[in-house]
């Protein structure tokens, strides 16, 4: 009898040590489970912050639906890049994308140009100028057919139209292997005078043809801002036709064109020694310097070394016969960058010079020449002419009106 009593006891204590672990062990995966969901709940969280345009509350499922889309955009987007990404092995490393395709295009003799298959035009890029003599704003909103031959018309519009513009005919497959097109026709080179005969230039154009509403890395040629602001959204499923423009013949002397600007002009007083005397209120936004900045200093402070010798040359000529007009040269900003710039200059002459230099021989006061800042040898010769004007006490200093142009220099 005590025996079973015993076993009964012993199989009791062993059930309830079973519950017991039982209980230890449901208490841990709740525990476990818990601490999972709120590590889950606390990403989801911080996920749905960092979705773009997130402006309400959204549930977990919505938030892990537009990650993943955001996710298969991104993708996408890489992979276009890395197609389109310029090779490491050929371009050198120190070159960014854009200052390749530069170099590249000025190679080439040519020019980017986006237009819709019915001839509009859609951007240019600014290489144009150089190559046809067109600004980029002069084309832009135009139809291509203005600036071609009547006779060849037909053909270029015939091979713009045929391609598809329906959204719905734009399959992938298309947009990868049958859009390439190249052709070849005359373009109009531009003149300042409209009563000048036409001159066209034979040109290449090369490209493929580019959905409007997924336009691959076009940011780096300034296409992607030109489609977001002209673009309305009937446009949204045609496709424009992005080319790059060659000269089928090297044009190895390229002229610029020049377009002076009233308003983009300031006046400013030099010394013999070419110092600064006088900077008018105008010049702070064009080079960036207040006037006490640069008063005392030398202007060719700020001239580029491949531009002294020219320079040197137009103040010779200035010395000689007392005005003139400078080349364009480049001229260093506060902000370290390089402007283009051309000066009208004439010189100031002092009627009192005699009197002063008498007055000055009466107190003792000798006549010293004055310091020269710049002694490169191109200059020997502008500085031995400044010396005679200044013994001569006729030269007071010389007044030069700078012009910034909007197209450049003359020709580079």
């Amino acid at each position: 009898m005590t025996s079973s009593i015993g076993d009964d006891c012993s199989i009791f204590d062993g059930l309830m040590e079973e519950d017991e672990k039982d209980k230890a062990k449901r208490v841990s995966r709740n525990k476990s489970e818990k601490k999972r969901r709120d590590q889950f709940n606390v990403l989801i969280k911080e996920l749905g912050t960092m979705l773009p345009g997130n402006t309400r509350k959204m549930d977990k499922s919505t938030i892990l639906q537009k990650s993943i889309d955001f996710l298969c955009k991104h993708k996408e987007i890489a992979a276009q890049s890395e197609s389109s990404e310029i090779r490491q092995d050929w371009k050198p490393p120190f070159l960014s994308n854009e200052e390749f395709t530069q170099l590249m295009l000025e190679a080439l003799d040519g020019f980017f140009l986006a237009i819709m298959t019915d001839g509009n035009i859609l951007y240019v890029s600014e290489s144009v100028t150089s190559l046809l003599e067109h600004l980029p704003t002069d084309l832009v909103d135009q139809n291509l057919l203005n600036f071609l031959p009547l006779g060849e018309h037909s053909d270029v519009y015939k091979a713009l139209s045929t391609h598809p513009t329906d959204h719905e005919n734009l399959s992938s497959d298309y947009l990868k292997t049958k859009n390439h097109m190249e052709f070849c026709c005359h373009m109009l080179r531009g003149t300042i005078d409209p009563k000048e005969p036409p001159v066209y230039e034979y040109v290449k154009f090369i490209g493929n043809f580019k959905s409007l509403n997924n336009v691959p890395n076009a940011g780096r040629n300034g296409l992607a801002g030109v489609l977001q602001r002209s673009l309305q959204p009937a446009f949204d499923d045609q496709v424009c036709f992005v080319a790059t423009v060659r000269l089928t013949k090297p044009q190895f002397i390229k002229e610029m064109c020049t377009v002076e600007e009233p308003n983009e002009e300031f006046t400013s007083r030099h010394s013999l020694e070419w110092k600064f005397l006088f900077l008018d209120h105008r010049a702070p936004p064009i080079i960036g310097y207040l006037p006490f900045e640069v008063l005392g200093t030398s202007g060719y402070d700020y001239y580029h070394v491949d531009d002294l010798e020219t320079l040197a040359k137009c103040h010779e000529h200035l010395m000689q016969f007392g005005k003139g007009k400078s080349c364009y040269y480049r001229f260093l900003t506060k902000g370290q960058q390089w402007i283009w710039l051309q000066t009208h200059y004439y010189i100031t002459y002092h009627h009192y010079a005699e009197v002063r230099a008498e007055q000055r021989r009466e107190l003792g006061i000798e006549e010293s020449n004055p310091e020269v800042t710049v002694n490169k040898t191109v200059y020997q010769v502008h500085l031995s002419s400044a010396r005679l004007l200044l013994d001569s006490g006729l030269l007071l200093g010389v007044t030069a009106q700078h012009v910034q142009p909007q197209g450049g220099p003359g020709a580079i």
